[in-house]
């Protein structure tokens, strides 16, 4: 039987799609081919396309002649139960975090929430308001899975999501990412990464962007192929049709300009509610992250 020796645990919309397809597509790393598998993160509702034990290996067993057995499932690092269960079943497990300014990745996983019509609410500031009544179950999309993932705050809580792994895994066995380094030098990036997975360099030199922010060119077509897309996972869950991929992307569009931008007000807001999360990044990573306070755009 073959288990993941390293995982992919977060965070959402900070580059963990693209990290997770050149990861795929290495010669000497095997990763299953169902992206987010959710199985350990129990304290999180999603579609679990695998609910076993053993259901579970079985995405791993022609995992054969490689050095390095993945995962991705983004969930895991918000979740509060997800590396203790892990670590259980793979005691000596490597973990590899994407970290992200809070402020844009809230931006970004409120639009990633839209876009999936999760969210009916298209305002951030508003949905951001609508946090306290949510917490009590209130004021839900008639789609949300999880009321959790809208709680946009704990989502993008990267600094004490950290601090907690740090409390249960050796530093040394934890590789950090940071998104701003992906974007400059991904290069130098994805050379790191493979010495940290104990894998030889592959020569890659094309690093193309997966999951990039997007827009719905259609609101009421989304919302149908949205709803399909639910009912597909209760009938038959952990299948793929093939089809739903291709409609979704076809229904989107890049974000213009407005929609990419943030108000110079909210961004200020958002950099003092994050504030607390940045120093603790800070003090964990030992990075300097002023340029994250910065209330310009």
């Amino acid at each position: 039987m073959t288990i993941p020796d390293f995982f992919l645990i977060g965070a959402p919309k900070c580059g963990t799609t693209s990290l997770a397809l050149w990861l795929e597509e290495h010669p000497q790393v095997f990763m299953c081919a169902l992206k987010e598998p959710f199985f350990f993160c129990t304290d999180i509702k999603a579609y679990r396309p695998v609910r076993t034990w053993q259901e579970y290996c079985r995405l791993f067993d022609s995992a054969r002649g490689v050095l390095a057995v993945g995962e991705a499932s983004t969930s895991y690092l918000r979740s509060r139960v997800a590396v203790p269960a892990i670590l259980r079943v793979s005691p000596e497990a490597r973990f590899t975090v994407c970290l992200r300014n809070p402020v844009d990745m809230i931006a970004s996983v409120h639009a990633q929430m839209v876009r999936g019509v999760r969210e009916d609410v298209r305002d951030l500031r508003t949905a951001l308001a609508l946090e306290s009544t949510r917490r009590r179950g209130n004021h839900l999309p008639k789609r949300t899975i999880e009321p959790k993932d809208l709680i946009y705050s704990d989502t993008c809580a990267l600094g004490s999501q950290l601090a907690r792994l740090y409390d249960m895994v050796d530093p040394a066995r934890v590789h950090l990412i940071f998104m701003d380094d992906l974007s400059i030098n991904p290069r130098k990036v994805w050379a790191d990464l493979q010495i940290f997975l104990g894998v030889s360099d592959d020569g890659r030199t094309e690093f193309t962007t997966e999951n990039a922010r997007a827009a719905p060119r259609s609101v009421t077509a989304t919302r149908l192929i949205g709803s399909l897309h639910q009912v597909k996972n209760r009938v038959i869950p952990g299948r793929s049709l093939g089809i739903g991929a291709g409609l979704r992307k076809a229904l989107e569009r890049p974000p213009n300009v407005a929609e990419t931008t943030m108000p110079a007000a909210l961004r200020a807001d958002l950099v003092q509610r994050f504030e607390g999360e940045i120093d603790i990044l800070e003090r964990l990573t030992g990075r300097d992250l002023s340029a994250w306070r910065e209330e310009a755009a």
